[in-house]
C-alpha cells in the first residue's frame, strides 16, 4: 500500500480512525485531511513538543501522550497500516492491534499542556511511570538519571499535591488530570 492509499483509507473511515505517531510526526497520514464526522484518537511520544500538536485536534480527549509508543500505527475501520507502509486486514490481527492501542490509550495522558499545571516534563514522566507500577530504578534507568533523583523529584510532586503517601499522591494527581 502506497502512501497516498492510507490516506484514502482514512478519509473513507466510518467507525474511527486510531493513530500511534511514534515519531511525534507521520508521513503516513496528513492530519489536515481527516474526514469529519469521525472520531479520532491520536497518541503522540510523551518526548513530543505539546506545541508541535496541531491546535485542531486538541481537547476532546482526542491526543493523549504515552511514555512508551514503539511504532507508528493506523486503524482505520478493520484496516491496521505500520510504516512502511505494510496493511494489515486479518480481523484477529486487527482485534489485537486495536487492544494494544486502548491499553495504551487508557495509560495515556491529555496532550493539553494546561492539564499538567505546571507539572515540568520529568515530574509528568516520572509520575506517569511510578502509576504505572514502575519502580524507581526502573523509571531511573529509562530517564537516564539516578533513582534518588526519582525520588527527589516525586517528594517534589507529593509536596504540591500535599500528600503524604505516593498511593494518595496517585489518587490526587488523578483527580487534578495530571495521569
Amino acid at each position: 500500500m502506497r502512501t497516498g492509499d492510507v490516506q484514502e483509507l482514512v478519509m473513507r473511515a466510518r467507525t474511527e480512525i486510531v493513530l500511534c505517531l511514534s515519531n511525534g510526526a507521520d508521513d503516513l497520514v496528513d492530519l489536515h485531511f481527516l474526514p469529519r464526522g469521525t472520531p479520532v484518537r491520536v497518541l503522540y511520544p510523551d518526548a513530543v513538543d505539546r506545541a508541535s500538536v496541531p491546535v485542531f485536534l486538541r481537547g476532546d480527549d482526542q491526543v493523549r501522550v504515552c511514555a512508551a509508543l514503539p511504532t507508528s500505527l493506523v486503524l482505520c475501520d478493520d484496516t491496521a497500516v505500520f510504516p512502511g507502509p505494510t496493511t494489515i486486514t486479518t480481523p484477529e490481527t486487527v482485534t489485537l492491534l486495536k487492544a494494544w492501542f486502548d491499553h495504551l490509550w487508557a495509560s495515556a495522558m491529555s496532550a493539553d499542556t494546561r492539564s499538567a499545571d505546571g507539572l515540568t516534563d520529568q515530574e509528568r514522566t516520572i509520575l506517569r511511570l511510578l502509576a504505572g507500577g514502575v519502580t524507581d530504578d526502573a523509571a531511573a534507568a529509562r530517564l537516564g538519571t539516578s533513582a534518588r533523583s526519582v525520588r527527589r523529584v516525586m517528594a517534589g510532586v507529593m509536596g504540591r499535591l500535599g500528600a503524604r503517601s505516593r498511593f494518595q499522591a496517585g489518587q490526587l494527581a488523578a483527580r487534578r488530570g495530571w495521569l
